[in-house]
């Protein structure tokens, strides 16, 4: 069975078996991952299932087919334990009577090592990584001059692609960064954006705080906000110009990296605390806790080999 087939989740811990995945990866493909642990001998012998959220759950029409989905869930694996990891309280709120919660924002959970500290010498004012999608609201960034786009397109957004690009036509674009590397490239902007209205908690807000980076964010739903430091981040209204000028205010007023790292990790503590004190509680022992927790980033052969569940 090749690497090919391992299925989207992460194996914390063998026994007893704890497996993470996002909730939606996990919970379309459950008999896939039913027959896999089956097959490996493991179904029967029960385990904790932990489910990160990949979307606000704090939406009816996302919460609803999720929670439906969950209790399937819970008829097919009657031996499993069950854990939904919430960005927000509201979401914690949403799930207990669907499964025990642990507020624990995934953004916690990113390996600091991964993400260097910004230069001194800054290219571009802001920067904004992100998949060129509606939900993604690039167009409110169409004031900024001096600009820095990284994300990928589906081809099925073509045309959407092409019409947002025509905002842009003095920024730099990127499509694709090495995920090792994004870094380096943040770390060249004065401040990130964050302009969805919806998402989950979303990575790169983390990884802006990382670098060192201040954010320009909009109102919205999804958590992302829970660690971003007061001090380093300002709220725009969702028009072209509001994020023009909250950009040019951290181009002119820079923030020490440095403080703007720690006060994210200082945020972040409590929330990996809470989900390795769980962990350590279920393994019986200490567990390491890897980059996003093992999910939805690249891995190296053996990792997949030692944490992968095969199809």
């Amino acid at each position: 069975m090749g690497f090919y087939n391992i299925l989207p989740a992460y194996i914390l811990n063998h026994s007893p078996m704890v497996i993470v995945a996002f909730d939606t990866d996990f919970l379309r493909n459950q008999d896939a991952f039913r027959n896999a642990l089956h097959k490996s001998g493991d179904l029967d012998k029960g385990g904790t299932i932990i489910l990160q959220l990949g979307w606000t759950n704090e939406l009816p029409e996302v919460a609803g087919p999720n929670k439906a989905l969950l209790n399937t869930a819970r008829e097919k694996f009657p031996e499993w334990r069950f854990i939904v990891l919430a960005n927000t309280p509201a979401e914690a709120e949403v799930f207990k009577d669907a499964a025990e919660c642990c507020f624990a924002q995934h953004n916690a959970f990113l390996s600091p090592s991964r993400y260097p500290l910004a230069s001194r010498s800054r290219r571009f004012d802001a920067v904004y990584v992100a998949r060129v999608t509606p939900f993604k609201r690039h167009n409110l960034a169409s004031k900024v001059e001096n600009l820095l786009l990284i994300g990928d397109h589906s081809s099925k957004e073509e045309n959407y692609f092409l019409d947002t690009m025509n905002l842009f036509p003095k920024a730099k674009y990127i499509r694709k960064v090495n995920s090792w590397l994004i870094g380096w490239k943040i770390r060249e902007a004065r401040c990130g954006l964050a302009l969805s209205a919806a998402e989950g908690a979303m990575f790169v807000s983390g990884e802006y705080l990382l670098c060192g980076i201040p954010i320009v964010n909009t109102r919205n739903l999804g958590g992302r906000d829970i660690l971003i430091p007061e001090f380093a981040m300002r709220y725009a209204e969702d028009t072209p110009e509001a994020v023009a000028e909250n950009v040019q205010y951290f181009a002119d007023n820079p923030i020490d990296p440095a403080e703007i790292r720690a006060a994210f990790l200082k945020a972040a503590a409590p929330h990996r605390e809470r989900l390795q004190e769980l962990v350590n509680s279920i393994a019986g022992k200490w567990v390491h806790l890897p980059h996003k927790l093992g999910v939805r980033c690249r891995l190296l052969p053996h990792q997949k080999l030692l944490h992968g569940i095969r199809g």
